[in-house]
């Protein structure tokens, strides 16, 4: 039987920032990975510039498209646009960022397990493919379907669908997202080197097949109007505290496992980061509880994000016409906010006081209303 002080399931960007910071401050960590690295892994693969502080020296070189701006629309068409002289967000091939995050982990100490799968707990001991492991902590960084969750007791409420597919295409130094298609989440075109990816994800019960479908045959930003050989995944998300599930006893999730991912832009991987370190601070500087440490840090530095990102969702997704008519100058605070200069508390109050101050959104209530009656024809 192998012992080690942190015992870390899943070699993701939770998982392998929580083995790095461990290692490197001298903690015994094994870091387990089912896949043999590099792996494949559905995601649209964009990280806001503000997670670059997270992030190790050199990690740019996993970029494949910097994104200096973006386009909204609604229903594919109307489109806003904004834009930027310094990158607010960069685009990453998963498969290969995972793994350059595995390898630094390693480079810091960490003990590497490919090719292992977590099976369970027996007696106080992590049973893996590999054999039995003691561990003082162990840490479920595992995803959405996150095995060491599901022994926990935990369930996924909360999440969005996605759908996505790729095709060779150029769009820029820019995203395009539009709303309106279906009735919480959003379509989307992201730049990814040579190619875009184009997707959908929704936290509803829409054919995103046919959304998808439809969405590219009308889009004027892609040539090709055919949907090519989709994918699709889940992205849990949190919008109150009791939605974060953060762990019991000696074990701690984090990432998508603890469901940290924001639930209007659905962005996962920002979060996954600043989860990873503020588990392996609270491991560190615990002297007793570190699983109280880790929340009391997730409280004050994840879930207000989380939280403000929760009712703009509420209230953008509800009116997405409205949401959409409050243009270019909403879009562009949004820039500050994946770098860092605002927050979405910052976001929220702004646009509550501009949504109910402005009479220039009036038409656009009237256009609810009229969509709302002929939803129901």
């Amino acid at each position: 039987m192998v012992r080690c002080e942190v015992l870390v399931i899943g070699g993701g960007p939770a998982g392998s920032t929580v083995a790095r910071y461990l290692s490197r401050a001298g903690v015994k960590v094994i870091l387990v990975e089912k896949e043999k690295l590099p792996r494949f892994k559905l995601c649209a693969g964009c990280i806001s510039a503000r997670a670059e502080l997270l992030l190790p020296p050199g990690w740019k070189r996993q970029v494949l498209s910097e994104i200096k701006g973006g386009l909204l629309g609604f229903r594919g068409r109307s489109y806003v646009e904004v834009s930027s002289e310094r990158p607010v967000a960069y685009i990453v091939e998963r498969s290969s960022f995972d793994s350059y995050l595995v390898e630094e982990a390693v480079s810091s100490g960490a003990e590497l397990w490919e090719g292992v799968e977590f099976i369970g707990f027996e007696e106080g001991k992590a049973i893996t493919s590999a054999g039995k492991v003691k561990a003082d902590i162990v840490v479920g960084a595992d995803g959405f379907y996150t095995k060491v969750g599901r022994f926990l007791g935990y369930k996924k409420r909360k999440f969005f669908r996605s759908l996505e597919f790729w095709e060779k295409e150029d769009i820029g130094e820019r995203v395009v997202i539009d709303i309106g298609l279906v009735r919480r989440g959003y379509a989307w075109i992201f730049p990814k080197g040579d190619e875009v990816s184009v997707g959908v994800a929704s936290s509803g019960k829409e054919d995103l097949l046919r959304v998808l479908k439809d969405y590219a045959s009308k889009t004027p930003y892609l040539r090709e109007k055919s949907v090519g050989r989709p994918f699709g995944w889940m992205i849990p998300f949190a919008e109150k505290e009791e939605d974060l599930q953060l762990g019991k006893g000696r074990v701690a999730l984090v990432g998508d496992a603890a469901n940290m991912v924001d639930p209007l832009l659905g962005e996962g991987i920002y979060y996954s980061l600043l989860g990873g370190k503020l588990l392996a601070e609270a491991i560190l500087e615990s002297q007793g509880d570190f699983l109280e440490a880790y929340r009391r840090k997730v409280r004050e530095e994840i879930l207000p994000q989380l939280s403000y990102a929760g009712k703009m969702a509420r209230i953008a997704y509800r009116f997405q016409r409205l949401a959409f008519g409050m243009g270019e100058k909403a879009v562009s605070r949004f820039l500050d906010l994946l770098t860092g200069k605002k927050t979405y508390k910052d976001l929220y109050r702004r646009g509550l006081f501009e949504l109910l101050l402005s009479p220039l959104h009036f038409e656009n209530f009237l256009h609810i209303i009229i969509d709302k009656i002929l939803e129901r024809r």
